[in-house]
């Protein structure tokens, strides 16, 4: 029985490390996510940054007299950009929408775990604390047996209990068992 209760507790035990660990687990990916989208963010700012060194070398063409076809250009790398900086703003948006999606679905994985846990946990104690009350009862039985003497009396069952019950004639020491109701 402690065996089996001791297996219980380490199943139990094994579980919530699970679970901690698939928490840990999404953590990570939430992190993971979160340095992806910081990378985006850099991704974005070279972006910009491309779009002020070219807009620089268009006004210097421009004050160079190729205006025209600088403007042309600029206005062409500038749509380009813009393009660009909408594309990677909302795949930022995309990936932080994912992040979330992913913490509350942890956050579920673990509240579901946590309840099998411990509906499991008060399953396995019900059936030990049953099973220790059989124990019990047996028990009981097997101390009541060491107090009493069971035999046979002229081939009728008989058994040897405290003075003052139906003694059986052929020794005073033993009861009869009566398996006939009824009879005497």
């Amino acid at each position: 029985m402690d065996e089996f209760v001791a297996n219980a507790a380490l199943l139990a035990a094994h579980l919530t490390r699970q679970c901690e660990q698939a928490a840990d687990d999404q953590r990570d990916a939430a992190g993971a996510l979160q340095t992806a989208a910081a990378h985006v963010t850099e991704h974005i700012a070279a972006g910009r940054d491309a779009l002020l060194q070219a807009t620089t070398l268009a006004v210097r063409d421009a004050l160079t007299g190729e205006f025209d076809a600088t403007t042309a250009r600029a206005e062409v790398v500038a749509g380009r950009l813009e393009h660009l900086l909408a594309r990677l703003d909302h795949a930022q948006t995309g990936l932080g929408a994912h992040a979330r999606l992913l913490g509350g679905g942890a956050l579920l994985a673990l509240a579901l775990g946590a309840v099998a846990v411990v509906g499991a946990t008060g399953y396995l104690a019900r059936l030990n604390l049953e099973r220790a009350e059989m124990a019990g009862v047996r028990a009981e039985v097997l101390e009541a047996l060491q107090q009493v003497a069971i035999t046979a009396c002229d081939g009728r069952p008989c058994i040897k209990l405290e003075d003052g019950l139906t003694r059986w004639t052929g020794n005073e020491d033993y009861v009869l068992v009566d398996t006939r109701r009824g009879q005497p």
